[in-house]
């Protein structure tokens, strides 16, 4: 019980305490914020699934049509640090030996190769082209984009400031409906802050087993940018008084 009671006393130390004058009374208010801005960045993950008899025939088509996709997306002006790989995998394929033979063990039959690197394109309006030029040079594993914006505080503090403001406005109302007044700010402390898109993204998804006919040439994949909405959670005690 003594060890119990020393680590409450060091807890209580270490946690800040609203120190209230005679007269004031405490008003905990939590608050959220928001902001609006537009992404300026798209974040999509490609990938090349090729497949062979043998592990190597995977992997080593897989290693040459991944190489094309990432000299396409380099052509189309992503630069080099914005071209991460993501994974790297084989794995087999297994079939019985008819349809109906679900007593014998699967045999492997073949192999799937995946690479998958994650794109970062840092201006937006040539997302398309880039998309497009990796399904041109054979990417058949595209997902995304994640829309965002290369300041990653991007809109925080106007969040902010629409959350402090929504807290004093708060803290007025209790406070006039009490017939008292704010008379300070004890204590403010962020909950935390999250970015989600706005409107919808359009996105579409091309797959090829054969490259598309030359006449007349498919169109980009279309990016909608939309907005983006910031938020950030705010807790401020007030102090009330008459």
């Amino acid at each position: 019980m003594v060890g119990f009671g020393i680590a409450a006393l060091l807890l209580q130390a270490s946690s800040p305490v609203a120190v209230l004058a005679p007269g004031e009374t405490l008003l905990e208010v939590q608050a959220e914020g928001r902001s609006i801005y537009l992404p300026d960045t798209a974040f999509v993950s490609v990938g090349v699934v090729s497949t062979g008899v043998t592990a190597r025939e995977a992997t080593d088509a897989n290693a040459r049509q991944m190489a094309s996709v990432i000299a396409a997306l380099k052509k189309a002006g992503v630069e080099d640090r914005h071209i991460r790989t993501q994974q790297i995998s084989v794995q087999p394929r297994f079939a019985r030996a008819n349809p109906n033979d679900f007593a014998g063990q699967p045999q492997i039959t073949g192999y799937v190769a995946n690479n998958g690197v994650s794109v970062t394109v840092t201006k937006l309006a040539t997302a398309p082209d880039v998309i497009a030029a990796a399904f041109g040079a054979g990417a058949n594993s595209v997902s995304g984009p994640n829309l965002g914006a290369q300041d990653r505080n991007k809109g925080v503090a106007e969040a902010r400031a629409d959350a402090v403001a929504s807290a004093q406005a708060e803290a007025d109302a209790y406070a006039k409906s009490l017939g008292m007044r704010v008379a300070r700010v004890i204590r403010v402390s962020e909950r935390g802050t999250s970015a989600r898109p706005m409107d919808y993204v359009v996105t579409a998804s091309r797959s090829y087993a054969v490259a598309p006919p030359a006449p007349p040439p498919p169109p980009p994949t279309p990016v909608a940018g939309g907005q983006m909405e910031r938020s950030v959670t705010l807790w401020i005690d007030f102090a009330l008084t008459k």
